[in-house]
């Protein structure tokens, strides 16, 4: 642990902005100033554009959640038990609306979710100030959401552009230096972890581009390109590691030709050093070669195919460094190739798991209806706490694959805030008597905090600490330290989240083994759909979804066990597949028949594995896949055979990389 210049920095800023918008809510004699001083804490982040992306995202959920609080608590104040339900529901539909749909602006559904509950629960007892209590708490959130974005942006504030541009070239370096490992004569050490850490950046990337709208730099890449550039870098990680298995099952024959050889050398050069040759040589190069009439053996499909994706790999590298240019250099004419690019990307679909952010609404549904239950059941004053902190628990942490860690740290970090505040609360505040001195008092705990905030491994540690201090001291215009509601609602804080963490391990708690099983079942299906169309194949669409697969599966490989890792990789081959898939498409002069059984079978073995959710033996599809080649060999020499032998070649390795090769005189006989 090393606080530096940037950490004190960033936690003078919070404090300075909390600090105002106390001294503003103390000013304008709002009641809860305590709301706004928690807000900066929550709202700020060391990127400047970061806290301002927060800022705008929390004050709408805010008022949207504050509005819901306003229909829903008068009209059902007289039943108990219909007002918690409709409150939990309303937290469950928000919660499940911005699980599944996974833009920035998901932020936004979740704040309205639990900002309804923050209000409504508290105001069940004085229903007829709620509107009141609605438009306080959306002006303490402003105030404070306010304050942390013009401090943040004033005072040496950190620019997303910037570091983004800086976390380009680094993952721009690692994509080339993992291609030249994959590239070189004699395997290198270390290709597979490089591989991880390639996808674990490019995850990061995914995180700082939702902040760049809102960042402070004048010229800013757009988050379409952003976003492109995403696509290229994912889409690296299968192709590469096709690249890699062809050139190793060549090698292991001793079959490599002299020309390919000669290719992937030139390839790896240009990977490390992009002005020794043009792009457009190598893939010249790639085409001549692509040209010739492969050998009528395995090792004679596996250069061929090894050719094609050669060339996909130096028209799929040259494309991501010119979209890392353009986003390192926004400023600068986008070209034409760029253009076209984005317009195809402009309607990407995503993959969105609605069971399971289903699941999610459900156990907040009876995490907050546990709560509601013991709450009227005992006639308990601060019952209310326990509801509104458990749905604000849920929902939080609902985008992690197993949430229950996160929670029970966020149970741990609470529980040690509450002896802070109790300390403050009954021995050092009752001496204050001036705004400066309450600031002097509170600087300690606040500076320290803020700076640990800075570091990314006690960020969820420090925060819910610091809410739980700011939350427990309740600071408003008239100190008053009442022991006994701050004991029950300390208790009822502790009991909400406890709560969550046991609703959330019985019915929400997934591993990341389990997360890319349900990825590959996903994909799987949507592998079964593609194989099932006749004719031109919907790809695009279809590649979308699959890029974001990976990308999520890529995020994930590096956390955990062996099994779960190859499974992770196995995913990243079924992307080739799709793609050979498409490549599979009958001359309109040729009959479809075989092509037709050889992709209906890969629609029924993926069904099965779908259905299964494991791998399945699949020797019949083997027999069909080496009939498709022995038939491509009959068809007249051309471009359109060495495709679909590629095609098939690729298939093939995809499926049954431990299988012997295709042998063409055994299918003869």
């Amino acid at each position: 642990m090393r606080i530096g210049v940037r950490e004190a920095v960033f936690s003078a800023n919070c404090f300075v902005a909390a600090m105002l918008a106390l001294f503003i809510s103390f000013t304008l004699g709002l009641e809860r100033p305590f709301w706004a001083v928690a807000t900066v804490y929550i709202a700020s982040q060391p990127l400047s554009g970061a806290v301002r992306s927060k800022a705008v995202f929390r004050l709408l959920g805010t008022v949207i959640g504050g509005a819901a609080a306003v229909v829903m608590v008068p009209a059902l104040v007289d039943a108990p038990l219909l007002l918690s339900l409709a409150l939990a529901l309303w937290v469950a539909l928000c919660q499940f609306i911005s699980l599944f749909d996974r833009t920035p602006r998901s932020y936004i559904f979740m704040l309205a979710g639990y900002t309804a509950a923050l209000i409504g629960f508290p105001a069940v007892t004085q229903p007829d100030t709620i509107f009141e209590t609605a438009v306080l708490r959306t002006q303490e959130i402003g105030i404070g959401v306010a304050c942390a974005a013009i401090v943040h942006a004033v005072i040496w504030p950190r620019s997303v552009t910037t570091l983004l541009g800086t976390r380009i070239r680094t993952l721009l370096d690692e994509a080339e230096d993992w291609i030249s490992d994959v590239l070189a004569p004699t395997p290198a050490e270390g290709a597979d972890a490089k591989r991880r850490r390639l996808a674990g950046d490019v995850t990061e990337l995914h995180s700082m581009a939702a902040h760049v709208p809102f960042d402070t730099a004048a010229a800013r890449p757009t988050q379409a390109v952003l976003a492109a550039l995403q696509d290229r870098f994912v889409l690296l990680l299968p192709l590469v590691s096709a690249v890699e298995d062809r050139i190793q099952s060549l090698a292991a024959l001793g079959a490599t030709p002299p020309p390919i050889a000669g290719l992937v050398a030139d390839i790896r050069t240009w990977a490390h050093a992009p002005e020794s040759i043009s792009p457009e040589a190598l893939i010249a190069r790639c085409g001549t070669l692509s040209a010739q009439p492969p050998s009528a053996d395995w090792a004679g499909l596996l250069a061929g195919n090894l050719v094609s994706r050669l060339r996909e790999l130096v028209e799929a590298l040259d494309t991501t460094r010119l979209v890392a240019a353009q986003a390192i250099a926004p400023d600068r004419p986008t070209p034409e190739r760029i253009r076209n690019l984005l317009r195809e990307r402009q309607q990407r679909p995503l993959h969105r798991d609605a069971p399971l952010a289903l699941l999610s609404a459900a156990a907040t549904v009876i995490a907050v209806l546990g709560c509601c239950a013991f709450w009227i059941a005992t006639g308990w004053p601060e019952g209310g706490v326990a509801a509104m902190i458990a749905a604000v628990v849920c929902c939080f942490f609902a985008t992690m694959d197993d949430p229950v860690p996160a929670q029970r740290g966020f149970l741990v970090w609470t529980a040690v805030s509450l002896p802070l505040a109790s300390l403050y609360l009954f021995a050092l505040l009752p001496m204050v008597h001036s705004f400066e001195t309450l600031a002097l008092v509170l600087a300690p705990p606040l500076l320290v905090g803020g700076a640990l905030m800075a570091l990314p491994h006690w960020y969820s540690r420090m925060m819910p600490l610091v809410i739980g201090f700011a939350g427990g001291l309740a600071l408003t215009n008239n100190f008053t330290a009442n022991a006994a509601s701050f004991f029950n609602g300390s208790i009822a804080q502790l009991i909400g989240i406890g709560a969550s963490v046991l609703v959330t391990r019985t019915f929400r708690s997934l591993g990341a083994g389990t997360a890319i099983r349900r990825l590959r079942r996903a994909g799987w299906r949507d592998l079964a759909e593609l194989s099932a169309q006749s004719g031109a194949l919907p790809i695009a669409a279809w590649r979308s979804r699959m890029l974001d697969r990976v990308g999520l599966l890529a995020a994930r490989i590096g956390d955990v066990e062996q099994a779960d890792r190859d499974l992770g990789m196995a995913a990243l081959r079924e992307l080739r597949m799709g793609v050979n898939l498409a490549q599979l498409v009958p001359d309109p002069a040729e009959e479809a028949g075989d092509l037709d059984a050889l992709r209906a079978d890969i629609a029924a073995h993926f069904r099965a594995r779908q259905r299964a959710g494991t791998d399945l033996p699949a020797e019949p599809l083997l027999a069909r896949i080496d009939a498709a080649i022995t038939t491509s060999w009959t068809l007249p020499d051309g471009s359109a055979r060495r495709a679909r032998l590629a095609a098939l070649t690729g298939l093939r390795r995809n499926f049954f990389p431990a299988v012997p090769g295709w042998e063409p005189l055994k299918e003869a006989a």
